[in-house]
């Protein structure tokens, strides 16, 4: 039997191995961003994170995120990454953004299905007049896990006039992931929602037939 003074070191060995080096391709675009650069290469350096980038990344695009020229490109690489921190940017930037900034990272949000936005999102589309509440309103019909499909019952049900038809339309998205997710009932009150406040047009149409597969299936 080995001793466990040779053992030791063999374990550290492993555990070394374990450990991920930092992308080149990372550190270099990073350096780009903290440099003198010009608008056109930092712009093409957020896009180039957005296919490689860690956590040791989202920092540096998170305080793009209000650039008037880059703004987008960073919100676009944060929206990519699937590291967790970058959602967690996303949404922290909701209480400092205004505007078209706010509006795109709200669309984000719901592209990356994050489902801890739900509540930050329902406080905005549950204040008459927001300028950010129908961006919100899709977003959580792109999140569409039951928490967000309960908010969109609500805002059909007793929300603004105004934003119905936007819930209703974010309601069949809302429907077809959850369906997809295995969520049938969900869908099914969700539709039913849908189809009592908003009875005609494009999307009341649309939800009689989903209903309507879902029942011949």
């Amino acid at each position: 039997m080995q001793s466990p003074r040779f053992l030791l070191p063999c374990f550290l060995l492993a555990l070394a191995g374990c450990v991920t080096a930092p992308d080149p391709r990372e550190s270099a675009a990073l350096a780009v961003l903290k440099s003198d650069a010009g608008l056109r290469e930092k712009a093409v350096a957020c896009q180039q994170l957005a296919d490689f980038a860690g956590p040791a990344a989202v920092p540096a695009l998170a305080s793009l995120l209000a650039h008037e020229q880059l703004g987008d490109y960073a919100r676009s690489g944060l929206e990519s990454m699937a590291d967790p921190a970058a959602g967690a940017a996303l949404l922290g930037a909701l209480e400092t953004l205004q505007g078209r900034p706010r509006s795109g990272v709200i669309n984000s949000l719901g592209v990356r299905r994050e489902t801890a936005a739900v509540s930050a999102l329902r406080r905005i589309a549950a204040q008459p007049g927001h300028p950010a509440a129908a961006e919100a309103v899709d977003a959580l019909g792109l999140i569409a896990n039951p928490a967000a499909a309960q908010v969109l019952g609500e805002i059909l049900r007793n929300g603004d006039r105004t934003l119905r038809e936007a819930a209703a339309h974010a309601a069949l998205i809302a429907a077809e992931r959850l369906t997809a997710a295995g969520q049938g009932a969900e869908a099914d009150k969700l539709l039913a929602a849908s189809l009592q406040a908003v009875p005609a047009g494009p999307a009341a149409e649309a939800a009689r037939r989903q209903l309507a597969l879902r029942r011949a299936g």
